[in-house]
């Protein structure tokens, strides 16, 4: 049995699996993450989410050299859980991976959509803190905000709440 996938025809077992079947899948025309063994499909950016993605990072690049800010990059989590950021500030990593390491992650960003906000908010939320990555962003484009979360040890807990257009020199 088959089911459709981001536009390409998978086996029904490749599409709840492992890491080195979620590997295996390649590129795919959405941005595809692993869960505990459950594939989590979005689909393609909007170009505002694209504009936004793009003024964060060229706002956390001006501020930090020594450290890598990638777009879309997977990060794994944990046992069967790669997330795909929207952006990421890491560490040292090795560029020729297909994976960073949550270890190596100093910051993760996601731009929320209707369709992402609630797994935004709890599912990603959750296994990043859980992950140990000390910084979560969250850009609510709707609202026109940008919040700061940093890790303690009940989770995350918000820092500062800015407005987008501040940070981003967007008019959203």
């Amino acid at each position: 049995m088959t089911s459709t996938l981001i536009g390409r025809s998978l086996p029904l077992e490749a599409l709840a699996t492992t890491e080195t079947d979620y590997l295996q899948l390649g590129e795919t025309s959405a941005r595809t993450e692993l869960w505990d063994g459950g594939v989590l499909s979005c689909p393609r950016d909007t170009p505002r989410h694209q504009l936004i993605l793009s003024a964060l990072a060229n706002a956390l690049r001006a501020n930090r050299t020594d450290l890598n800010v990638i777009a879309g990059v997977p990060v794994h989590l944990g046992p069967g859980r790669i997330a795909v950021p929207d952006l990421i500030i890491a560490g040292t990593i090795d560029p020729d991976q297909p994976l960073v390491d949550a270890a190596s992650v100093r910051l993760v960003c996601e731009i929320t959509s209707p369709t992402s906000a609630t797994v935004d908010w709890s599912l990603k939320m959750h296994a990043y803190a859980q992950a140990g990555i000390p910084c979560y962003l969250v850009a609510e484009p709707e609202r026109g905000l940008l919040h700061s979360n940093m890790l303690s040890a009940q989770g995350y807990v918000e820092q500062s709440v800015m407005q987008l257009v501040r940070v981003t020199g967007l008019n959203l």
